[in-house]
């Protein structure tokens, strides 16, 4: 209320166009500046939190995604000395086999045996144990493709008879091929 009987008083100086007197207009100032003081003290030092959330988050996706890439990588073998010193063994940078890929489809009545590779296609079953017989690597046949260790993918399609896919993988077995597994058609 006194700052504004002052402001009145000034104002009413002003009006009659005498000079306002310098000194309650200076109380006036001094008054309000107190005030504004008071009112930023009381405010303190704020610490925003929400920015630091975001941030936070940010690199956790970003660490997220990161590390999904990395588990397409591969190790490289090598075999430790006693002394400490790495020895590079001859199939440390050999490739992983891709498996060979074998496809049963059902047309009309009968079971078609497809093998993705280019190599000669079977008729039957027992076509199959022989074209795999003749292929498989040994020492009495060392001109064959593939190793008895040679991973070999048997897909047979939804409509094929179970019959047939084991007829299938017991010709694989009988051939000599040791690592046979199951997969969904493509």
């Amino acid at each position: 209320m006194a700052e504004a009987a002052i402001l009145a008083a000034a104002l009413d100086q002003l009006a009659r166009g005498t000079e306002p007197m310098e000194a309650p207009l200076q109380i006036l100032d001094d008054k309000l500046a107190e005030k504004r003081a008071a009112r930023r003290g009381n405010r303190g030092i704020k610490l925003n939190v929400i920015p630091m959330i975001d941030v936070t988050f940010f690199l956790l996706v970003f660490f997220v995604c990161a590390n999904k890439t990395l588990d397409r990588e591969e190790f490289l073998r090598t075999e430790l000395s006693q002394r400490g010193g790495a020895v590079v063994s001859p199939n440390s940078l050999a490739l992983d086999e891709p498996p060979l890929r074998i496809e049963l489809l059902r047309i009309g009545q009968q079971t078609k045996i497809k093998i993705i590779a280019p190599m000669a296609q079977p008729d039957t079953f027992e076509q199959l144990t022989a074209i795999f017989n003749s292929k498989r690597y040994s020492t009495e046949n060392p001109s064959g493709l593939f190793p008895a260790d040679q991973p070999i993918e048997l897909a047979p399609s939804q409509d094929v008879p179970w019959d047939d896919a084991v007829a299938a993988f017991n010709g694989l077995v009988r051939a000599g091929y040791q690592q046979i597994h199951f997969a969904g058609p493509q």
